[in-house]
């Protein structure tokens, strides 16, 4: 249930009203005592808070870059430390010392304080280490330790940006995508649904139409941004799926 639907219930029944007919609930109910009204109101105003933090985070945009993040998870790594969303924003905002000197010594330690808040790092790194193959504490999936280390050094991402598509033929793209639609879309986690705020098809499974619509345009382009917003995933999502194509592809050949 969504925080605005909460609110409205909430408020009717603050109100002495049924939240489904708008009927006024009688006086001898538990909902009229002066207590539970109170109880209420303040759960209502908590709610609105945490609702208007929320937009405000996912409205923010976070300009640290990828090559910031990644040095940073390798430098956790070499001292055997989980680069775990919540370290990873003390990190860049310089809210903890740790105890390994070579992460308070790191020039990109506390780089981003006063930039953004604890908040919005929370919510950005929680997506970057869920869209790149960790959990949330830090720790490497395994189908990324076995399998994705055969296409990571496919350097076509990394090479000088070139996009050789048409308006036209974007916009042939884009149609083609929204007709897969997506399948997940019950009982999905915060994250998912937060992800889904800006890329509607975010985690959802990669069919084989959809891949070879990816194969096809990178003949084209290697434009991540452009990708990214035609087939309405992460940009980390979609250089997975490109590197793993490739490396198929060349296999064969």
């Amino acid at each position: 249930m969504k925080i605005e639907r909460t609110i409205e219930i909430l408020e009717a029944l603050a109100s002495g009203c049924s939240p489904q007919t708008g009927e006024l609930i009688e006086n001898e109910s538990v909902l009229n005592e002066r207590d539970v009204i109170r109880a209420l109101q303040k759960a209502i105003s908590e709610l609105e808070r945490i609702n208007h933090t929320e937009k405000q985070i996912q409205s923010t945009e976070i300009n640290i870059s990828r090559e910031e993040v990644e040095k940073t998870i390798k430098l956790f790594q070499s001292v055997n430390y989980n680069p775990t969303y919540s370290r990873l924003t003390h990190f860049f905002l310089k809210s903890k010392q740790f105890e390994f000197p070579e992460l308070n010594s790191n020039e990109l330690y506390g780089k981003y304080y006063g930039y953004y808040s604890k908040y919005d790092l929370h919510y950005f790194f929680k997506h970057y280490l869920t869209e790149n193959g960790f959990t949330l504490h830090g720790k490497l999936k395994k189908v990324r330790d076995t399998h994705s280390k055969l296409w990571s050094n496919i350097d076509f991402f990394e090479k000088e940006t070139f996009n050789n598509l048409t308006e036209k033929a974007i916009d042939q793209l884009k149609s083609k995508i929204n007709e897969i639609g997506i399948l997940k879309t019950d009982n999905l986690p915060e994250y998912v649904i937060n992800a889904r705020k800006k890329h509607y098809r975010a985690f959802e499974s990669w069919t084989d139409r959809e891949k070879k619509l990816l194969e096809r345009a990178m003949e084209y382009t290697n434009d991540l941004e452009l990708l990214s917003e035609c087939f309405q995933r992460g940009k980390s999502s979609i250089e997975s799926c490109g590197k793993k194509i490739l490396h198929e592809k060349n296999s064969i050949t």
